[in-house]
């Protein structure tokens, strides 16, 4: 039931999100929380920056394909974490280009960690994959592993990106495109850990 009422709080909210033009948002304080960078793709969901480089919360999960996953074992690579769902319209238009990206720069220490929020597991999560031809890792959140330390999300996708160090460095709400994500990717793989 949690997660019926979570899914019809989601799918209003990412439409919202998507759209949203805000230059920044206004903690409770008044201060500036987050600062959205130059937005390079109209049509993409606007990344922000994350203003102070905190470290990014670890987690230790089993991938589909039986492997642990840690992320403070990722450190010294670029992580690009997107949680989404199959039943997401704009995680499905994403998905082929974060796949691109996974591809072109996994060998050269990128990695992209898909956290699907799907219920039903394994039954719809395997036909994705198989369908958009993924092979970025994959966990299910179904216990709330991830989502209890990056949540509550404002909607999905929500994708948050980690640089060498082990820091927040940008996230998003709403579907992103390679070409917003590209040059922040190459921007994080050019800096040392």
């Amino acid at each position: 039931m949690k997660y019926l009422i979570l899914s019809g709080l989601v799918v209003f909210l990412t439409a919202c999100g998507a759209k949203q033009d805000e230059s920044q948002q206004q903690g409770t304080s008044g201060q500036t929380e987050t600062q959205r960078v130059e937005r390079l793709d109209p049509a993409s969901a606007p990344l922000h920056r994350a203003q102070k480089e905190a470290p990014a919360t670890d987690f230790e999960v089993t991938l589909l394909s039986g492997e642990t996953f840690r992320l403070s074992d990722q450190k010294g690579k670029v992580v690009l974490m997107n949680i989404w769902a199959t039943w997401c319209p704009p995680c499905r238009e994403e998905t082929p280009e974060l796949e691109e990206l996974y591809r072109k720069y996994k060998n050269e220490g990128y990695v992209t960690l898909g956290v699907s929020i799907d219920e039903q597991g394994e039954s719809v999560v395997r036909p994705f994959m198989e369908e958009f031809d993924v092979t970025y890792p994959m966990y299910i959140d179904t216990d709330g592993t991830v989502m209890d330390k990056y949540g509550p999300t404002m909607g999905i996708p929500t994708t948050y990106i980690i640089g060498r160090k082990g820091n927040m460095r940008y996230f998003t709400v709403g579907a992103v495109t390679k070409k917003e994500l590209e040059p922040r990717i190459k921007e994080l793989l050019a800096e040392e850990s």
